[in-house]
């Protein structure tokens, strides 16, 4: 009976401590997501873009004094003879966590595009993402 008292005892301590494990990483992993939004364009075009992202910490809060690029790249197409092609567009601090900028994207066509927040020359959050360019 005392086995089985001690198996029982040490069992509810081993779940015990297990559901507070696993009641706090949810917490920790959340901290460093980020929500990144690519708000405008609405339809991206050949040529000049404005473009808008929207950044908000892990609490919904906007997040401010960050340095926030794309970077587009269109991956290569050997059968027609075309190299891959990449933009980098730098976007400006607006408010409320909101950044802007304009860029070109070069080509009408699939892209992929990268969004990266970085803090103090460190990436913070990325979104990756397709945009059809028309």
């Amino acid at each position: 009976m005392r086995a089985v008292t001690r198996v029982i005892g040490t069992l509810m301590f081993v779940t015990t401590t297990v559901a507070v494990a696993a009641g706090q990483a949810p917490a920790k992993m959340d901290m460093g997501k980020l929500d990144i939004m690519l708000m405008k364009p609405a339809a991206a075009k050949m040529g000049d873009n404005q473009f808008e992202v929207m950044v908000k910490d892990a609490m919904g809060k906007p997040m401010t004094k960050a340095d926030v690029s794309l970077l587009f790249v269109m991956p290569a197409m050997p059968a027609m003879k075309m190299a891959e092609m990449k933009n980098t567009v730098k976007l400006k601090a607006m408010n409320d966590g909101t950044y802007a900028g304009q860029g070109n994207v070069m080509m009408a066509g699939t892209w992929n595009v990268t969004v990266d927040v970085m803090q103090n020359g460190k990436s913070v959050g990325q979104k990756k993402l397709t945009l059809t360019v028309k």
